[in-house]
């Protein structure tokens, strides 16, 4: 199974051996031009090497139309250019203030001493924002200013054309405003309060008490005097909002103070007597006597209570163990002497014991002195023993005593404290009373002291400066933006023509859109047909000569069995470059050694003997008219292996000519005395010479000019050759334009290299007959008598 047959290639197959061979490099192994088939899943390199040439389409796109697109941003930067300097140019000047939390604290008190409360500082700032924003700051801020200001302010701007004709006349001023009425100055007061609540933008500095107050102008002048004049009127504000509440606050702690005082000398009358009446003294203003013995006691108590506890261990440790793990029996010097020496003693008796036997009387010195030092421990042991006990029975005794105590004077406190009761409820209702006195007239006093002060918790930092220069308009940022609605509105434009724009670009378009093998590519050519073929048959290097080489090598490999005897060249419509492609493929046939017969089919409007300097007097008309032999229609050319059979006279019935049965015995003759046969056809549409000649030649050849036939005309001439039973060996890509098709297919089908020829050259000899035959010397003009 041949792939460049397309009767025996798999479906959507390509034929990358092709594509390699014309250098173009975008044919993906493995491609489905229609999709892949059910089952089959893309590749990763498949599906990358899509990607690649999906952006390599869009760069040819951009390429191709770059003059489009660069003519559009050029709009659109003209535009930008205009609209820039059309806009009224706006100043902004800033003005920086701090608002604390707090004013500074300038005295050591309670008041500004205290702490600040950070969890309320979002809330805080965010009112003060919209404080400055207020319409009642924009109102102060426009009483404040001045007749003048406000007439400059209420101006109206002179637009760019106005300024444009004040230039070109001679700078000439407009002339001074008149003195403002009352009347106009409340109605321009009104006015700048509408400009700063439109032109008045509040920013806070981020992770800062900072704020930027900024005014927007056309009048630079404007722009620092309302800036600067919000900020001072913000911070007088601030300030008068402090002495209203200082004020108020002085008169609420006045009345205050005479209720306190009023309720404190009446809780100290109730007191005293009180006290009177029930006989209660106070010890140094702290406690009752009995409530100072019973506090005593209650420690001397709790000392005795420990001491008991530790004592009552002591004497249990005593009495269950044989008293040498006493503390006092530890620190006992005599008691440890004696166990040093009784263990002294020990280890003597067991290393003499090695050696002695117990019986003897050195051994039993040794343990009558053991014995001796063991009843002395025990003697001093029992002593300690005894202390421990006379130590516990008397801490038990004066806990005891203490106890006793402890409950009398118990008693006589709950006494006391009943009779107390309300003794402590009129010293609490007097230390309150006091407390809060104290409290208010402090506070009174330090209100007094810090209304006096003035401070404020709002500081401006930066007063604004006249601005040097207009924050708009930007010419860079609209200059950019409209360059980026340009490259926008051009890359929209150039798909769009892209979208309307259905003809063939390159090989892999007609391979996707017709499923047909491209078997080459041909160059356009500023040249005439004529020069073409000349350029073809006398400079072989040439890219034109070089394509069709090309295109010979593929129909030899278009078939099993090699080119196809009979092939017909034909194209959709006129003009498209199928004589010239004829011609030239004649000509490269034959410099293989070939015999190449050349039929003109086209009886419409032929141009094989037109190309070739051949004269068409008897051609195939007359033969198939029967006017004509078959020997007497092949001519020679000046190409040698070529021979020519021409259209001959144009009949009025062609159709039926070709359809008769002459036309394939003539073929089945000269297929005996010729390698090959080219038929040059008419176009596919509109005639229905092409569909009979394609269903006689053994394979047809459909020429498509690229950028200009459009894709539904090919469809419709290759479903017109298929009813006929064509057998389709490829296309061929004729007149192609590097520089409509773009970057891609500029390199891919190139090809204008250097090639070195020199068995192809031809020599002096036969371009002269070359050119002889090509063009013949006109006949010389007879003599005059």
């Amino acid at each position: 199974m041949n792939p460049l047959i397309p009767s025996e290639r798999p479906a959507g197959e390509r034929v990358p051996a092709l594509a390699d061979e014309w250098g173009t490099g975008l044919a993906v192994p493995g491609g489905y031009p229609g999709g892949y088939p059910t089952g089959i899943e893309p590749s990763l390199d498949t599906v990358q090497a899509r990607g690649r040439l999906a952006l390599l389409w869009m760069l040819d796109v951009l390429l191709k139309r770059k003059l489009l697109i660069c003519a559009v941003c050029l709009v659109a930067l003209a535009a930008g250019f205009i609209k820039a300097y059309l806009t009224t140019p706006i100043y902004e000047a800033s003005t920086t203030i701090q608002i604390d939390l707090q004013a500074p604290r300038v005295l050591s008190n309670r008041q500004q001493a205290g702490v600040e409360d950070f969890t309320r500082e979002p809330f805080f700032l965010q009112t003060q924002y919209e404080l400055l924003k207020s319409r009642s700051l924009a109102e102060r801020v426009a009483r404040s200013l001045d007749s003048a200001d406000i007439a400059a302010m209420t101006q109206p701007v002179s637009s760019p054309w106005s300024r444009l004709r004040r230039a070109v006349s001679g700078g000439a001023t407009p002339p001074s405003e008149p003195a403002l009425t009352a009347d106009a100055i409340e109605a321009g007061q009104a006015r700048v309060v509408g400009m700063i609540m439109g032109g008045l933008s509040v920013q806070p500095v981020p992770m800062s008490r900072i704020v930027r107050i900024t005014f927007a102008s056309t009048h630079p002048a404007t722009a620092q005097k309302i800036s600067v004049a919000v900020a001072e009127n913000f911070l007088a504000s601030m300030l008068d909002r402090r002495v209203n509440a200082s004020a108020y606050a002085r008169s609420f702690f006045e009345e205050r103070l005479q209720q306190v005082k009023l309720k404190l000398e009446d809780s100290e009358r109730q007191l005293v007597a009180y006290a009177r009446k029930e006989g209660i003294a106070n010890l140094d203003d702290k406690q009752p006597e009995t409530t100072a013995r019973l506090a005593a006691i209650n420690t001397s108590l709790s000392a005795a209570t420990a001491e008991r506890v530790r004592n009552e261990q002591l004497w249990n440790q005593a009495q269950s163990g044989n008293g040498l793990s006493l503390p006092q029996v530890m620190a006992d010097k005599a008691v440890q002497t004696a166990r040093e020496k009784r263990a002294q003693l020990m280890t003597d008796y067991q290393d003499k014991l090695n050696i002695l036997k117990p019986a003897f009387p050195e051994m039993i010195q040794i343990r009558t002195q053991i014995s001796e030092l063991d009843r002395q421990i025990k003697t001093q042991v029992e002593l300690v023993r005894e202390s421990v006990r006379v130590q516990y029975e008397a801490s038990k005794a004066q806990e005891q005593s203490l106890m006793a105590m402890m409950a009398q004077l118990r008693d006589q406190a709950l006494d006391v404290r009943t009779r107390s009761i309300q003794y402590n409820i009129l010293q609490r209702e007097l230390d309150t009373n006091k407390a809060l006195y104290d409290g208010l007239l402090q506070q009174y006093k330090e209100l007094g002291v810090a209304a006096g002060l003035g401070t404020n918790n709002v500081s401006i930092v930066d007063r604004a400066e006249i601005p040097g220069a207009p924050v708009s308009p930007r010419l860079a940022k609209i200059l950019a933006i409209a360059l980026a609605i340009g490259l926008i509105v051009a890359c929209a434009v150039v798909y769009v023509l892209e979208l309307l724009d259905d003809t063939f670009k390159g090989a892999e378009n007609l391979e996707e859109t017709l499923g047909l093998t491209a078997l080459g590519v041909i160059p356009l050519s500023d040249q005439s047909t004529t020069t073409v073929i000349e350029t073809v048959v006398g400079q072989p290097q040439s890219g034109v000569a070089e394509s069709y080489r090309s295109l010979r090598t593929a129909l030899q490999f278009s078939t099993e069995s090699g080119v196809p005897r009979v092939l017909l060249v034909t194209s959709a419509k006129p003009g498209e470059g199928k004589s010239t492609t004829s011609v030239s493929l004649a000509v490269n046939f034959a410099q293989l050694g070939m015999r190449v017969l050349l039929i003109d089919a086209d009886l419409r409007n032929p141009s094989i003997g037109r190309y070739l300097k051949v004269e068409s007097k008897t051609g195939l008309s007359n033969y198939l008219a029967g006017a004509a032999e078959i020997g007497d229609l092949p001519q020679p050319c000046f190409v040698d292996g070529v021979s020519v059979i021409t259209a001959g006279a144009l009949p009025p019935n062609p159709a039926e000519l070709l359809a008769g049965p002459k036309l394939p015995a003539l073929l089945a003759q000269m297929s005996e005395s010729f390698d090959i046969i080219l038929i040059d056809s008419p176009p596919v549409m509109g005639l229905a010479d092409a569909p009979i000649l394609s269903s006689i030649a053994a394979g047809t050849l459909l020429v498509i000019q690229s950028n200009v036939t459009r894709r539904g005309l090919v469809r419709a001439a290759v479903k017109r050759l298929r009813f006929a039973r064509a057998r389709l060996v490829g296309t061929v890509l004729s007149k192609f334009n590097a520089d409509r098709s773009g970057y891609t297919y500029s390199y891919a089908y190139n090809y204008s290299y250097s090639y070195n020829y020199p068995s192809r050259s031809l020599d002096a000899a036969k371009t002269t007959k070359l050119a002889t035959k090509l063009n013949p010397p006109e006949p010389a003009e007879p003599a005059r008598p």
